[in-house]
């Protein structure tokens, strides 16, 4: 018997090499971001091709936004303060402080755009979370000073609440750097600014109000978050800087569709051109 067919010799050694394995090529890129346009087409094929009303939507995302107020307040007693939109934003406000509220929180929504048309999805949410008693009054009213930095008070929890939770549900992807935050925006975030600096913690719904959803670019009174609760994936202006600087902790809940639902959707992520360019020879040294 030879020495390589011992049991005892090195299967893998200079006088043994292994056999050359054969190229793995993948079988796709998979998405890791969402673009804004990439976001609509999904919520439109969503609705339309795969039946999924925008309703049923609103209402797991309002839930996984619940979930991520109670892991951040932490007691029963901390006060929860969402800052409503007019678009998808403001509909997953009002189902997340409807279902708070059943909860037994203390929860208030602030609208940002008093008497302006919102869509039926969104008006039917706003209309339930007033039926359950969820207090709802202009934005321009809120005052972050009478919450003083500190602890709330506990009643049977293990761990100490804050002093509140402000949720950003003001914009989200829709929000384009070309187009500055007006003024009647900025008054708000600036309101849930002080608030953070008193010891409040924010939450930001899909992506920080003032934050480009594309480029990462932020808006001088864009809004800092704590914890950022994006939907089917991140959206890319989180992930890259300075919009990175303003998500915080960033969760990616499920909101009933599939996990690979963008790819379904949108198909395999287009690969990257590779540079072809040929090298320049490399100069010969003079004699």
């Amino acid at each position: 018997m030879r020495k390589n067919e011992s049991p005892f010799w090195p299967q893998k050694s200079i006088l043994n090499p292994p056999l050359p394995k054969e190229p793995v090529e993948p079988v796709r890129r998979v998405r890791m971001t969402l673009t804004r346009e990439e976001q609509r087409a999904i919520d439109k094929a969503a609705s339309s091709d795969y039946q999924v009303p925008v309703s049923i939507l609103m209402e797991h995302a309002g839930l996984a936004v619940a979930n991520a107020c109670t892991v951040v307040a932490k007691a029963l007693t901390t006060p929860i303060h969402f800052f409503a939109g007019k678009g998808m934003n403001g509909g997953d406000s009002y189902v997340a402080a409807r279902i708070l509220k059943a909860w037994g929180y203390t929860v208030t929504i602030w609208d940002c755009f008093p008497g302006e048309t919102q869509s039926p999805t969104v008006k039917n949410n706003r209309a339930a979370a007033e039926k359950f008693g969820v207090p709802i009054k202009p934005a321009s009213e809120f005052d972050p000073a009478i919450w003083q930095a500190g602890i709330s008070r506990m009643i049977y929890e293990k761990e100490p609440g804050m002093p509140c939770v402000l949720v950003d549900g003001i914009i989200g992807t829709g929000y384009e750097f070309a187009r500055p935050l007006p003024p009647t925006l900025t008054a708000i975030t600036a309101k849930i600014e002080e608030g953070h600096s008193r010891g409040a913690r924010v939450i930001a719904i899909d992506i920080p109000t003032g934050v480009d959803c594309n480029t990462g670019e932020v808006d001088p009174g864009a809004i800092t978050a704590d914890m950022t609760v994006s939907f089917v994936l991140p959206k890319k202006g989180i992930t890259i800087l300075p919009g990175k600087s303003k998500a915080g902790l960033v969760r990616v809940p499920t909101i009933g569709l599939p996990i690979n639902f963008a790819d379904i959707v949108l198909g395999p992520v287009p690969e990257e051109p590779k540079d072809e360019t040929p090298e320049a020879p490399a100069e010969k040294g003079k004699s």
